[in-house]
């Protein structure tokens, strides 16, 4: 993305969703921080902006460290989603530079610079593969200086490399029980949890609302540009009608394209899952891809979700704690 492009998604963005009061740009790819120019652009025009409207998250892999990467982050207040799959002999048996060098101790240094020299929320970001458990990920993340634990399974299709089989699913969710007990324990302690994957679905039921109608607001608050500056339902939806326009375009084109994909039917099976309230439907990038696989994870997120509510019934103002209330 070049500069110029990035200054007009920033504008784009803030004439486009004026109905909404905090815009949060999320950068991610590829490595964000090949890019310099281009997010310092960003961050540069958001300054312009009214203060707080504009945001920023970066997903980084944390092997590209300079004074100039540390000084844009506390400059844009990044939050931050840093990859981290779990101890070395894990996280380096995938995450290699393309010499075939291991990255763990980058990343490690790169998440110390971060901590001493900026005031950044860090979220650790763990990807379960075949042959790694999602607990042992919590676990490992949570002995590392971070604020939020983010660990999920890998999406790719049954029987592709590094796809769960079938017993790893069987371990995953058991594992999603067991964080939920931990989740149950923190609330208990009047604590903000540190896996918050529970958060929306329990909220929901919190506040008895009618369900979702959707997994996600993609085409309407939530909207992927591409470097060249095309507009998209979802960055990782291929289809055609996911394209909505370009940011140089009248912003009415995109956010109208946007709202007429939302309205795209939901896959037959949906419309009659006992799910479907606290699911909306699932993502409409990874289903295609992941199919009932991903159901299984999705409802037992649910359940979880469900045992976290029902386990406060009599004190529900402990479940603020999943948004950050305490």
């Amino acid at each position: 993305m070049s500069p110029e492009t990035a200054v007009r998604v920033i504008d784009a963005l803030d004439e486009g969703l004026s109905e909404i009061n905090r815009i949060r740009v999320h950068l991610y790819g590829g490595e964000p921080f090949i890019n310099l120019p281009a997010i310092e652009a960003m961050v540069k025009r958001a300054g312009d902006k009214k203060p707080g409207r504009i945001g920023f998250v970066v997903t980084t892999n944390g092997t590209i460290l300079s004074d100039a990467v540390i000084d844009l982050l506390e400059a844009g207040k990044f939050d931050i989603v840093l990859s981290i799959d779990g101890p070395a002999e894990v996280h380096d048996a995938c995450r290699k530079r393309v010499d075939g060098s291991p990255t763990h101790r980058d990343v490690m240094r790169f998440l110390e610079t971060v901590r001493s020299r900026t005031s950044c929320y860090v979220t650790g970001a763990a990807v379960i593969r075949s042959g790694w458990r999602l607990l042992y990920a919590s676990e490992y993340l949570r002995t590392l200086p971070i604020d939020n634990v983010k660990a999920q399974a890998v999406r790719l299709a049954a029987g592709t490399p590094y796809a769960l089989t079938e017993e790893d699913m069987k371990l995953y969710q058991q594992d999603l029980e067991a964080i939920g007990r931990q989740v149950i324990k923190e609330l208990e302690a009047e604590k903000v949890p540190m896996d918050r994957r529970f958060a929306g679905r329990v909220m929901k039921l919190l506040i008895k609302g009618e369900g979702l109608m959707r997994y996600c607001d993609a085409g309407k608050s939530n909207l992927g540009i591409t470097p060249s500056g095309v507009v998209k339902a979802c960055l990782l939806v291929d289809e055609e009608d996911a394209v909505l326009g370009h940011v140089n375009d009248d912003v009415e084109v995109w956010k109208q394209a946007g709202l007429k994909w939302q309205e795209r039917p939901l896959r037959k099976k949906c419309t009659s899952c006992s799910y479907l309230q606290l699911c909306g439907g699932g993502c409409p990038a990874v289903v295609p891809v992941c199919g009932d696989e991903e159901c299984k994870i999705v409802h037992k997120e649910c359940d979880v979700a469900n045992v976290i509510y029902e386990h406060f019934s009599d004190k529900q103002e402990n479940l603020l704690g999943l948004v950050g209330i305490v």
